[in-house]
């Protein structure tokens, strides 16, 4: 009797779990690695209760990109085709930087084009909005990348509340006061020790960017919403009820930030599982350690002597080399190549003594979560930013994938692999974070749970709420200046007045004399 009573207590509880359990539908950026944070961020969401929804482009959808049975799956954008490959092609931002040339102002502005041609492909498909209505989410999590954030017309037109989730904290977007003097922002290739050009920079960038958006339509929310008051993408997006940057205080910079902004590092990192099959095998008979390369998710085509002078260098360490690459080792049992790799286990191993990165977020927070030191070889986008920050704070080094020979790699690898400060400030920097963050997937999921039962008014800032210009004090700034041209006007007169009416009386004077 007493074991009947605690199995329909039981079923009562599950009830209620499930009763207060709510419908989410996540966006994540047109890329792999966003499905990895944002897959973990939906399972911490279905511990708690809640039924997941991630959307999942056409392309992507047979990548098995969303590793856990629990997540639903909605599939959209069948007619856009592979957009990464289409915007690295057409932005020639790969191409240019292969031929030796920095990626600028123009290759950004026409990657932005292009995203925005792809999101608007999607945006204009009714059947994408239908698909997302009747599923009736309690909220929607759209990720804040930039080149997708027109996707914010969403929320708007279906009256969804949101939280917005982002690979970093936009300052400038979120209305957070700040100094250009002391908050780096990507993909600058700065640290938070700027000179005065380097903070001249920063300031000029600034400015453009609060007085003008690459990255979304003006027109968009009258083309998608009109049924709807107009307003701006940017004001929309202030409407989140809560911002998740994946960011920290340690990996990044200190920054200001709002209460309905939460850092919560890198949603990515997981304890490692243990190593099954060839990966096993391979790193249990590596007798001096290993070495895990990667160049993140998306397949970048590397030129041919680039992959053969990474490879030089691989074959002539001391050390063995697990590398995810579309390419086949002429010595498989020195280098190890495969498409793919268990990279955060590979990481987590105690064998494993650096890791060769382009620098991406994911693969960051995996080496900073595991104390590897990175060598960070980026090629575009965040990646130089991230690199100069991993030098910065002795996480690693950075080099130039372009210009390094094989001989300079080998030494570098070894620097890393042989000078223990470098695993010293990571593991420092470890032990902080798992301290600090613990599992930041759960961190992230416990807000976005919490702004859906109690909302998120109550930590918006009234900067979130004005209008740029009041904000910006342009308006206190005006009458300032109004007021000072006015005091100015009248001393000018009065000087004037007084000088001829003194000059006057003296010429008359002298005239009568």
């Amino acid at each position: 009797m007493y074991g009947l009573k605690l199995i329909s207590l039981g079923l009562y509880l599950l009830t209620l779990t499930h009763s207060d359990g709510k419908k989410i539908v996540m966006f994540p950026g047109f890329g792999k690695s966003y499905f990895i944070y944002h897959a973990n961020i939906g399972q911490a969401l279905i511990d708690l209760g809640h039924e997941v929804w991630i959307c999942v482009p056409e392309y992507l959808s047979d990548k098995n990109l969303i590793k856990y049975k629990d997540i639903k799956i909605l599939k959209f954008g069948e007619t856009i085709g592979d957009v990464e490959s289409h915007v690295l092609k057409n932005s020639k931002m790969l191409d240019n930087f292969w031929d030796g040339k920095d990626v600028g102002l123009s290759e950004l502005l026409m990657t932005a084009k292009e995203f925005r041609k792809f999101i608007n492909i999607v945006l204009d498909d009714q059947s994408f909005f239908d698909n997302v209505k009747n599923i009736k989410p309690d909220l929607l999590v759209i990720d804040e990348f930039m080149f997708i954030r027109n996707i914010f017309v969403l929320p708007y037109k279906l009256g969804i509340p949101f939280a917005a989730v982002g690979y970093s904290q936009d300052l400038v977007l979120h209305r957070v006061p700040f100094s250009p003097a002391v908050e780096p922002q990507v993909p600058e290739k700065v640290n938070n020790r700027m000179s005065f050009m380097q903070r001249l920079s920063l300031t000029i960038k600034t400015v453009f960017e609060l007085s003008y958006d690459p990255f979304t339509d003006s027109d968009i929310v009258t083309r998608i919403a009109p049924e709807k008051p107009y307003t701006t993408i940017s004001d929309i997006i202030l409407k989140a009820e809560i911002f998740i940057a994946e960011v920290d205080h340690i990996l990044d910079y200190p920054r200001p930030m709002l209460p309905n902004t939460k850092l919560i590092g890198g949603s990515s990192v997981s304890e490692p599982k243990p190593l099954i099959g060839e990966f096993k095998q391979f790193v249990e008979k590596s007798t001096n350690g290993i070495v895990v390369v990667s160049f993140g998710g998306n397949d970048i085509p590397f030129p041919s002597h680039i992959i053969s002078k990474l490879m030089s260098a691989f074959k002539q360490l001391d050390l063995d080399v697990v590398w995810r690459v579309n390419v086949t080792s002429p010595v498989p049992g020195k280098v190890k190549t495969s498409q793919w790799i268990p990279q955060n286990d590979l990481l987590g191993h105690p064998k494993t003594k650096v890791f060769v990165s382009h620098c991406g977020k994911n693969g960051q927070y995996e080496a900073l979560y595991h104390a590897v030191p990175i060598l960070c070889l980026p090629i575009y986008g965040d990646q130089f930013y991230n690199s100069e920050r991993i030098r910065f704070k002795g996480f690693g080094l950075g080099e130039d994938i372009r210009k390094i020979t094989p001989e300079e790699l080998i030494t570098t690898i070894k620097e890393l692999a042989s000078n223990n400060k470098y695993k010293r400030h990571i593991e420092k920097a470890s032990k902080l974070f798992k301290e600090l963050y613990k599992v930041p997937s759960k961190e992230a999921a416990y807000w976005i749970d919490h702004v859906m039962k109690y909302g998120g008014d109550y930590m918006r800032s009234s900067g979130q709420e004005m209008p740029l210009y009041q904000f910006l004090l342009l308006d206190v700034i005006a009458f300032i200046a109004a007021v000072l041209s006015g005091v100015v006007v009248i001393f000018i007169l009065i000087v004037r007045f007084c000088y001829r009416r003194f000059f006057t009386k003296r010429t008359v004077k002298k005239k009568k004399e």
